[in-house]
């Protein structure tokens, strides 16, 4: 049962970029910022729906500040009066002007609130609309999509970025601030309509935002980068419409038919991030096998499976089941036990969230590759641009051979930590942040040796040194330390130096 009907997006577009930026403006200069906004994060967390947070409502109202007033308004659907709407628009914006394009709305009561939902993307502001209406709702600045931003944004300036599926534009905006183009696709016009008056909103020109499937509407074009968050949840015949949810019975279809058009729009070096949550079925070929058929074989497309600790399906279709209902009701009941059985005719016994990277090799970097690095809970890793690129060159040093192994000059990664367990020969080693794939334990003649490569020139002089203090030949330690070497470097204890 649908809570509301979604707003109206055509009276929007017609407030223009003129109107959408100075709403953009005023939030800012009263400090509707990340920074004020992450104290209430943690309350809002408390329920299935932020807005409907009691405790972020009853600290919200005891701040007068023109940012706790907009909070309530935009983020936390907490209406405000007349009077405390006009103080935190202040002179700039006409309450009677946003009411009319439909930015804000009375309630039966009189009170004015938005009825879309506010986000933000570091900075950047996102509205979008509240998921759990579904049919037609726009997904706003969600945590997932956060998390592929922080991979996705480029360390250095782009020329040309694509955001398939974009939904409110949230990805984006992120990459029109490091790219010189960006377009945003989406099959659903209303994600369309949002996604320029996100742009508008944030005063960004250099995103392009079209209407179409897939990769429809950038037939023959090519990009440096391209992003996409497709929906992935396994849809049951009974399942009512939700555009931005649904990727087929399976829930991995759609993300299917995506990578196999995708080889053709990257342009030589260019990359291709995903975030699927990809179904774990019984009987099923491997992910790296299935993924790899739909990529192609071509000889210049490298694939890596960024893979996170399985999602609970029980928890998964709880969660779900809530979406077009206003309460945990009998209806609820019956979607969450009707979405249960469909994994279970399925096969599908677990979800398994994925970072899903495609990269266009440069010629002459040799043949392509496939693999597979397992982290942790995405929600505990935070995974970063630069530790994904570092898995990338590591990767092509192994897949070069033994001798180019040798001959690399690799680092230990930076801020990892040594610790001695016990009276054994066992050191468990740790990382900032946890790492991607968390603490390891390595003997300690790996601790020696990882550290003799990073004082060297080459992997090469490292192990000799390593040899010599052991009273050892290079000959007779060469390969057993290149193997140890190896692992090191895949599982993220070494990284290839910087050039």
């Amino acid at each position: 049962m649908r809570r509301m009907m979604l707003p109206d997006v055509d009276a929007g577009l017609s407030f223009g970029p003129r109107g959408w930026g100075a709403v953009g403006d005023r939030l800012r200069t009263i400090g509707l910022t990340w920074q004020a906004c992450r104290p209430f994060e943690r309350l809002a967390g408390m329920g299935d729906r932020p807005q409907q947070s009691p405790m972020v409502k009853w600290h919200l109202r005891r701040l007068a500040e023109p940012h706790a007033v907009a909070m309530r308004m935009f983020m936390y659907w907490d209406p405000v009066t007349p009077d405390e709407a006009r103080t935190a628009l202040g002179e700039e914006l006409s309450l009677e002007a946003l009411l009319e394009v439909g930015l804000l709305m009375k309630t039966a009561e009189g009170g004015i609130r938005s009825p879309f939902l506010l986000g933000l993307a570091g900075d950047l502001l996102v509205f979008g609309d509240d998921v759990n209406d579904g049919g037609e709702a726009v997904m706003g600045a969600g945590p997932s999509t956060k998390a592929l931003a922080r991979v996705a944004r480029p360390r250095a300036r782009l020329p040309r970025a694509l955001d398939v599926g974009c939904g409110a534009g949230t990805l984006a905006l992120w990459l029109a601030q490091s790219c010189d183009q960006v377009v945003a696709t989406d099959v659903s016009a209303r994600a369309v309509a949002l996604a320029r008056m996100n742009c508008w909103l944030n005063r960004i020109a250099n995103v392009e935002c079209r209407v179409g499937d897939l990769l429809a509407p950038v037939e023959a074009e090519s990009f440096d980068l391209i992003t996409a968050q497709p929906p992935f949840v396994p849809r049951d015949a009974a399942a009512s419409e939700a555009t931005f949810l649904f990727g087929g019975a399976r829930g991995d279809e759609l993300a299917m038919r995506l990578l196999r058009g995708l080889g053709e729009h990257l342009s030589p070096g260019g990359m291709a991030l995903l975030l699927v949550e990809w179904p774990v079925i019984e009987g099923d070929a491997p992910l790296e096998a299935r993924v790899r058929s739909a990529v192609g074989d071509t000889g210049d497309r490298s694939i890596l499976l960024m893979q996170w600790e399985e999602a609970d399906i029980d928890e998964h279709c709880t969660r779900y089941a809530t979406i077009g209902h206003a309460f945990r009701d009998d209806a609820y009941e019956r979607e969450a036990i009707r979405r249960r059985e469909h994994f279970e005719q399925a096969k599908i016994r677990a979800l398994r969230p994925t970072f899903t990277i495609v990269r266009r090799d440069l010629p002459g970097a040799g043949a392509g590759w496939t693999f597979t690095v397992q982290g942790r809970r995405l929600a505990d890793a935070h995974p970063s641009r630069e530790q994904i690129e570092g898995l990338f060159a590591a990767r092509d040093v192994v897949t070069r051979g033994r001798q180019a192994l040798g001959n690399a000059t690799l680092r230990l990664t930076s801020g990892a930590r040594f610790a001695q367990r016990g009276e054994g020969d066992e050191v468990e080693v740790s990382f900032p942040g946890g790492g991607l794939c968390g603490p390891m334990t390595v003997n300690a003649g790996t601790v020696r040796l990882v550290g003799f490569v990073h004082e060297a020139g080459r992997v090469e002089d490292g192990i000799a040194a390593f040899a010599e203090g052991d009273g050892e030949t290079l000959a007779e330690l060469r390969d057993t330390a290149l193997e140890a070497v190896e692992f090191a470097l895949l599982h993220g204890l070494l990284e290839v130096a910087s050039s």
